[in-house]
């Protein structure tokens, strides 16, 4: 059905270096639309015509893109305007670039209609930024002789740096030990008490076989004496031997405990650092912060999702002016025509860098609205959060459950769980009973549709969908909590077991300084399954050490010990591991800041229908906010208790 692109075609087009969005739709005779406005994203422009991007294209879309007499109606949206650049246009070829979860193709479309002056001006816009790239090539090495003057400086800060983080990491491990020392202790303590209470038995039972005993013969008078002198000297050196042990477990028991302050007072400053990284890349302008540094294809991209998670973290630093500047930036952001903010915008300039709208950004941009507005008492930015509300009616079910977007079909278990702590937030916030009646509904649909009870993956990706993706098992946690999944059937423990089992992997991670460490940490789904070895994701280990911490916390309430001191344990382990993944912020703005990357491979195949970022010291906003969240204990699902 695809007709390939000729090379003459090819060399008409001049590459853009940003994708922009275009929304088309096909033209009956007359002019009559034949359907909504489908979405495309161009890099690639001629005088002819347009080189788009089109995903999720059914069979009656592609026999129309693969017929040449078709017409199509654009709304390009290049930014050298206010308004969107209008035309008429044919397809001219189509070529398939990936199938699968996400089916992705190439079209080729020639003009029949387009304002001959918009059309100059688009190309003058693709050669201002050709231009804009060469200077920006130029400055770059200009900044770089900058950075060889200040090489020894930062060679210096990157040692110091290091050296943080190895200490935080081996306190950490002697800490581990050392609790794991005093346990054994304890017990042997425990099994001495009861020798102990053993012997004074036997004792009474010897005092009293002896005063019964007299008058008759010596011999057995002697016996009785005999033995009773033995356990009384036997229950005095346990009696010795017990309170060394409890001096050794006191010594111990102090040295862990010094050990934790030392590793908490290490652990202050790599978050404080990272939180550092969050700040400085902050625009100014736009109160955005820059999603990734290090990948050049997604530079200036801020992804609603993470604007959410960097307002959370200024919450709770009590940062109340950066968590404004990027609240601000949504009172005015451009939305999609249904009203759902999109998934991402240009941090330098706050225009959009994609036309889509998904379900879970917009919900975590509420609850970050919901964390402020619990915090602070400042009702300011609560619209956004009562619009978001009103927004999801259109992606809603009748059975509660969440589309992906209004486009879309397919249910998303994360985005779920989103909406269920979202729900309930805004309840405890507003009193709303129609968002409790919410709530109640979305954890029916997840009961229904996400969980599962037989062989198999506990936790669904979404409605329909087995396939495992490592937070959901986290954010199950996170979101409804142990005590709750307990009553709707599902056993929390049995959760995070599974995740642990199936979803943790053991990789070789290359630190940017050229040599490779041993990491420990989740996958984005069940390696296994993914058949590209394991990968392990900065976001997603930090999700399941949150979610372990509050398994600990969870049964330390129950009384249970045993298992809050697995938990416990769980989560230092994790820390020790996630920590080899820290690294120096590559950026002259960010430089002597700590930050994680996305992943410990990079341009690997999530699994999901998206890879992460390339070089491998691209730091990751996402990542670092969640690192910040599982070192401090925050869970940003929940509002914290008063």
């Amino acid at each position: 059905m695809s007709r390939q692109p000729r090379p003459e075609e090819k060399r008409r087009y001049k590459r853009l270096d940003h994708i922009f969005p275009v929304e088309f739709r096909f033209l009956g005779p007359a002019g009559i639309p034949l359907g909504d406005w489908r979405e495309g994203f161009t890099q690639d422009i001629s005088e002819g015509g347009l080189c788009l991007i089109v995903t999720q294209l059914g069979g009656r879309d592609l026999s129309l893109l693969a017929d040449p007499s078709s017409v199509l109606a654009l709304n390009i949206n290049i930014p050298i305007g206010e308004k969107s650049v209008l035309a008429r246009a044919r397809p001219l070829w189509l070529k398939a670039l990936k199938e699968g979860l996400i089916n992705q193709y190439m079209v080729g479309v020639g003009y029949e209609e387009i304002d001959a002056a918009e059309n100059r001006r688009m190309l003058r816009f693709a050669d201002a930024r050709k231009l804009f790239k060469a200077f920006a090539i130029v400055f770059t090495l200009c900044l770089s002789l900058g950075l060889l003057i200040a090489g020894f400086y930062n060679v210096r800060l990157r040692y110091q740096n290091e050296k943080l983080v190895r200490g935080m990491a081996d306190n950490l491990t002697r800490q581990r030990n050392l609790e794991k020392g005093s346990s054994l202790l304890e017990l042997k303590a425990e099994e001495m008490r009861f020798l102990v209470s053993q012997s004074s038995r036997k004792i009474e039972t010897l005092e009293r076989a002896l005063l019964l005993s007299r008058g008759e013969d010596k011999k057995k008078i002697s016996q009785l004496e005999g033995s009773l002198d033995f356990f009384k000297k036997y229950q005095e050196k346990l009696k010795t031997d017990l309170s060394g042990l409890l001096t050794q477990q006191a010594q111990v028991a102090s040295d862990a405990s010094a050990r934790r302050q030392q590793a908490a007072e290490m652990e202050r400053k790599v978050v404080d650092k990272f939180l550092r990284w969050l700040v400085v890349h902050q625009n100014n302008a736009t109160g955005l912060v820059a999603s990734f540094e290090g990948d050049a294809d997604i530079a200036d991209w801020a992804f609603t999702y993470d604007q959410a998670l960097s307002a959370i973290a200024f919450v709770l630093f009590d940062d109340a002016a950066r968590c404004r500047k990027v609240l601000d930036f949504y009172l005015r952001a451009e939305k999609i025509d249904d009203g759902a903010y999109l998934n991402a915008y240009y941090a330098s300039t706050g225009t959009a860098a994609e036309y889509i709208a998904h379900t879970g950004p917009n919900v975590w941009l509420g609850l970050a609205v919901l964390q402020y507005t619990h915090r602070y008492g400042d009702k300011r930015y609560l619209p956004i959060a009562e619009e978001i509300f009103r927004w999801l009616d259109i992606v809603r079910d009748e059975e509660g459950g969440l589309r992906g977007s209004k486009t879309v079909t397919w249910y998303s278990t994360e985005h779920n769980l989103d909406a269920y702590a979202f729900y309930q937030m805004l309840y405890e916030t507003t009193g709303n009973p129609e968002a409790d009646r919410r709530a109640r509904e979305t954890l029916a649909w997840l009961n229904a549709n996400a969980y599962s009870r037989i062989a198999g993956p506990l936790v669904k990706r979404g409605k329909g969908d087995s396939t495992i993706a490592t937070d959901t098992f986290a954010w199950s946690i996170a979101a409804v909590g142990p005590k709750k999944l307990k009553e709707i059937g599902m056993d929390p423990d049995s959760i995070l077991e599974f995740a642990l089992e199936h979803c943790c992997v053991k990789v070789d991670f290359k630190r940017p300084e050229g040599y490779l460490v041993s990491v420990k940490g989740f996958d984005f789904s069940k390696a296994s399954n993914v058949g590209r070895g394991g990968v392990v994701s900065g976001e997603w280990t930090s999700q399941m050490i949150l979610s372990l911490d509050l398994m600990a916390a969870y049964h330390q309430a129950l009384g249970d010990e045993e298992k809050a001191v697995f938990y416990r344990g769980q989560v230092n382990d994790y820390i020790i591991e996630l920590s080899k993944m820290i690294i120096t912020s590559p950026s002259p703005v960010g430089q002597g800041e700590f930050c994680l990357p996305y992943a410990s491979h990079e341009f690997a195949d999530t699994g999901h229908g998206w890879r992460t970022p390339k070089g491998n010291r691209t730091g990751s906003v996402a990542s670092t906010a969640y690192a910040i969240f599982a070192m401090r204990g925050f869970n940003p699902l929940a509002l914290p208790e008063e």
